[in-house]
């Protein structure tokens, strides 16, 4: 009767209230991945880079700080990318909301970019770029627009 009892009440556990159960998202092997963006090789701060790898694995990403540096994550915030080839996309990001209510509703008054490049840097297919990630991770990536 306990057991049977036991049986019932970790099947009510797992069903949950909704009855609906939402497996984890797969967490990826990952190195350390950090380096620096530049343009015609000055510093360029508030863009994202991202990693594009091949397959199935998840893509990583990271801003650049003042110096153009930035640090990629792929299960979470810096926590690096997936060794190998990557091709490589370069988008703005503009400033989020200050915190103070203010919100841009209108996108031509968005923030412009600091720099302005070729387009064919925000998409992965047209940029011509890549990175390859060592198994070792790397804190000496570079990335220079032009």
């Amino acid at each position: 009767m306990l057991r049977r009892h036991f049986l019932l009440s970790a099947t009510l556990l797992l069903a949950g209230c909704g009855g609906n159960y939402t497996p984890e998202a797969e967490i990826f092997r990952t190195v350390s991945a950090s380096g620096v963006l530049t343009y015609k090789g000055k510093p360029l701060a508030g863009f994202t880079v991202t990693l594009h790898p091949a397959g199935d694995q998840r893509t990583a990403s990271g801003t650049t700080d003042t110096e153009g540096r930035f640090t990629l994550g792929t299960n979470a915030v810096g926590d690096g990318a997936v060794p190998g080839t990557h091709k490589v996309s370069v988008i703005w990001q503009p400033p989020e909301d200050d915190g103070l209510g203010s919100t841009v509703e209108d996108p031509k008054k968005l923030p412009k970019p600091p720099v302005q490049f070729p387009a064919k840097y925000a998409s992965p297919e047209d940029s011509g770029l890549s990175l390859e990630i060592p198994e070792s991770g790397s804190s000496e990536l570079k990335l220079d627009l032009n």
